[in-house]
Parts: structure tokens; C-alpha cells; sequence
């Protein structure tokens, strides 16, 4: 029998009242449902879907803070318990930065918006709604970065919270160029504006919606100056502070560039019929560039800048990030088409609309007869559920998924690859890491 145990440490003390939790690997049960008395704690799982399943869906599971055993006991269903092993302990690391660095953002959120000035006042009220209700994964991953080198964890909290402030700035700005109404299941600062001056009974002119826009350009561009103030501010007295800075910069820097690309190439798509290869080529660089740096590389090694980590582990760490990071944004392709909308916190065929250029796209771009067919959705503006199905289907039944499916897998396999090459990284951290990845390849939103 192989066992591993997991302590998750005190919520209030009375470590008494705790009971163990059991999650026991067997691949002939039949899933997450089949659970043997709630009241023992039992849990019986067949595969890492499972455990993804059951930690999603039952709350005291996170939450319990005590004892945990995994437990299982033939070989052939020891890799499931340890990816799943692998999973709890990122699941934790992430509940505990998302718990502590929430509160300190509402605490950030309420200092900047003591101004007296109204329109101001408003404005920056818009960003802290929307700076209201992030994930907190890129946060988590510069305390992961930290945490790799250093203990004393909450030294990096400020500099998750810049990367957290800095991401709202760059989700706003991007919600004006997608002309996007929906994000983190919140209204867009342009529509709110709108609806705003509706409901005041203010009688929208033809320039209302531009003005929204520049409200919204105006709060993304103060919550990228808040990101590097709170840096310069926290850490000034950081050896690393310069090259910090640096680095958070080439971060924005890398991000718009791939937001550059990602703008142009739907126009010169629809209007002059890029080369196959070309749009490929890309695409994959709006995935490195816009997707990976800002949504892994950059939590990640700043995190260990900031612990004063060597150039060369710096190096390995970025190389590892980049291919997490692509086959995120690949996953991210396939649920913007594929997700429950209500989940996934943004509008469900929104890619559509935008005639956003992906690798689902690129493929199917080469099958002459549903392309035709695909041609009748892309690009078209309020698309209904209908639509979306018929659009699903053509994906399906191109090969267009299966295709995009496989390179995300490619791109995990890499990032597995380069984790398991660096050689720097203490065993507890690279336990968690790998929860990253199954993290971030299981996830349905």
C-alpha cells in the first residue's frame, strides 16, 4: 500500500474537532459519486479528473485545514494519486495567497479611492470594481516564484498584488479593443458607463459610447501606474529594485506587443488572406508574447527576481513558463468556444465575433468545405446559442479540436519536460509546480 500525507495547517485551533480526509485511489470505482459515507470523509477516485471534479465541487474539502491521506493500493493507480497529490498541494498553496492577498487588495481598493474631485472619484471607483473580482492566480504564481528561493513568503505579497493591479489595467484596455460587455461575470467599464448615464436619464449621443471607451483607457492607464508605484514604493530599499522594474516592464512591454499582433492579424485575415504558415507563425507568437509572459513567465520570475534568484535558474524558469503558458492560452481558445458561459466569466463565442485568429481557426482554415460554413459566423455580431452550436460542430467534425487539443497537450508535455530538468528547485515546490500544470490543464473556466 502507498500513502502519502498532506497537512494543511489551522484554521481556529481546534485541531481536535479535525477528521482525516481520505481520498482513496482505485481505478475500478465509478468516480467522484461514488463516495462511501460523507460522514467518514471517504473519498474513492479513479482518475485525476476526479479529484479535479470533487475539488471544485465540495468546498470542506479546501477548507477543512487538518489531516489528509491519499491512499492507494496497487501500482497501477499510483500515478493518479500522485499527480492528484501534485494538485492538492498547488490547490492549497493557491487557496492560502488568494485568501491573504484578496483582503489586502480590498484594503488597496479603498485607499485609492479617497479623491474628492467626482469624475475622478468615479473613475477610479470603475477600476476597483473590476480589480474587485480576479482569480488571484497570477498573484499566487509570484508568491510561488518567491517561494522557490525564499520563506518568508509575504515579503512578495505587495508584488503579487502590482502583478494582480497590473492585470485588471491590462484586462480593461483590452475589453475596449475586444468591445467586449462582459468580464469576470461584470459589466465592461464602457458599459457601465452606458448604463450608468441611462439610468440617470441622460440622453446618449452619438459620442456617449466613445467617451465610455476613453473613461475606460483612462482607468486601465492609472492601474498600470499603481502596478509600478506599489513596486517602486515597496521594495525601495530591494538590491533587486532595478531590475525588478526592468523586467516588470518588459512584462507590459511583451504583453501589448503580443495585443499588437492579436489586433492586426483578424483585419489582415478577413481583408487580404494570410499565408497558412505565416498566420501559424502568429498565432503562436500571441501566445508567447501576450498569454505566457504575462499569465505565468512574468508572476513567476519576478517572484524569484525578487528573492534574488541566479540568471541562468531565471532563464530555465522562463523557458518552462513559456510552454505552460501556450498551452494555456490554447485551453483558453477551446473553452472560449466550448465553456459554460456562466463559468467561464466572459461571453461565450466572443472569439467569433472578433474573427480572433486561434489554432482551432488556422486548421480549419485549410478544409475548403467547412470553412465555408465557418465563414457564415465569424465575425458576426450577436451570435445566438444556436450559432455557437452549429459553430462547435464544425470545429468537432473538421478536426479543428482534436488538432488544437493535441498541441495543447504537446506544449504540457514540454512544460513537464522543463520542470523536470531544473534541478534548483526544492522538491516541496516542484510538487507544486506540477499541481500547476495539472491545474491549469484540467480547468474548465
Amino acid at each position: 500500500m502507498h500513502t502519502k500525507k498532506f497537512y494543511a495547517g489551522e484554521i481556529d485551533g481546534s485541531l481536535e474537532d479535525y477528521q482525516e480526509i481520505t481520498f482513496f485511489f482505485d481505478s475500478n470505482c465509478k468516480g467522484p459519486n461514488d463516495k462511501v459515507n460523507k460522514s467518514d470523509f471517504l473519498y474513492q477516485i479513479a482518475t485525476i479528473e476526479d479529484f479535479y471534479f470533487i475539488l471544485q465541487n465540495d468546498k470542506k474539502v479546501l477548507e477543512h485545514g487538518g489531516n489528509y491521506l491519499f491512499q492507494v493500493n496497487t501500482d497501477k493507480n499510483l500515478e493518479v494519486m500522485l499527480q492528484s497529490y501534485q494538485l492538492f498541494s498547488f490547490m492549497i498553496f493557491f487557496k492560502n495567497s488568494r485568501d491573504r492577498l484578496y483582503g489586502k487588495m480590498q484594503n488597496f481598493n479603498r485607499e485609492i479611492c479617497n479623491q474628492s474631485e467626482k469624475h475622478i472619484s468615479e473613475n477610479i471607483s470603475e477600476f476597483t470594481r473590476m480589480n474587485c473580482h480576479g482569480k488571484f492566480i497570477r498573484g499566487a504564481l509570484v508568491n510561488l516564484g518567491y517561494s522557490i528561493l525564499k520563506s518568508d513568503i509575504e515579503y512578495s505579497d505587495e508584488l503579487a498584488l502590482a502583478f494582480e493591479i497590473y492585470q485588471t489595467a491590462i484586462l480593461i484596455n483590452d475589453d475596449v479593443i475586444d468591445r467586449a460587455s462582459l468580464r469576470r461575470n461584470q459589466p465592461t467599464i464602457p458599459v457601465h458607463y452606458m448604463n450608468d448615464w441611462e439610468t440617470k436619464g441622460i440622453q446618449i449621443k452619438r459620442n456617449a459610447y466613445n467617451v465610455a471607451n476613453s473613461m475606460a483607457i483612462c482607468a486601465g492607464g492609472l492601474g498600470m501606474c499603481y502596478a509600478n508605484q506599489k513596486v517602486a514604493e515597496t521594495y525601495n530599499g530591494s538590491d533587486n529594485l532595478g531590475t525588478l522594474l526592468k523586467y516588470f516592464n518588459q512584462v507590459i512591454i511583451n504583453t501589448i506587443q503580443g495585443e499588437i499582433i492579436d489586433v492586426i492579424l483578424p483585419f489582415e485575415e478577413q481583408n487580404f488572406c494570410s499565408n497558412e504558415d505565416d498566420l501559424v507563425d502568429s498565432i503562436t507568437e500571441i501566445y508567447r508574447l501576450k498569454t505566457a509572459w504575462y499569465t505565468v513567465i512574468g508572476p513567476l520570475c519576478l517572484g524569484m527576481i525578487l528573492a534574488g534568484g541566479a540568471d541562468e535558474d531565471i532563464k530555465k524558469i522562463e523557458n518552462f513558463a513559456e510552454s505552460l503558458g501556450i498551452a494555456f492560452q490554447i485551453k483558453d481558445d477551446i473553452l472560449g468556444i466550448y465553456a459554460d458561459e456562466d463559468n467561464i466569466g466572459k461571453n461565450v463565442g466572443s472569439d467569433i465575433t472578433e474573427f480572433k485568429q486561434t489554432l482551432l481557426y488556422a486548421y480549419i482554415r485549410n478544409q475548403k468545405e467547412y470553412f465555408s460554413n465557418l465563414l457564415q459566423y465569424y465575425g458576426k455580431e450577436n451570435l445566438s446559442y444556436e450559432d455557437v452550436k452549429a459553430i462547435r460542430d464544425l470545429f468537432s467534425k473538421s478536426g479543428a479540436l482534436a488538432y488544437a487539443e493535441h498541441e495543447m497537450n504537446r506544449y504540457f508535455e514540454l512544460a513537464i519536460k522543463g520542470l523536470k530538468s531544473m534541478k534548483f528547485i526544492p522538491e516541496e515546490k516542484e510538487t507544486i509546480l506540477f499541481g500547476l500544470i495539472w491545474y491549469l490543464k484540467l480547468r474548465k473556466i
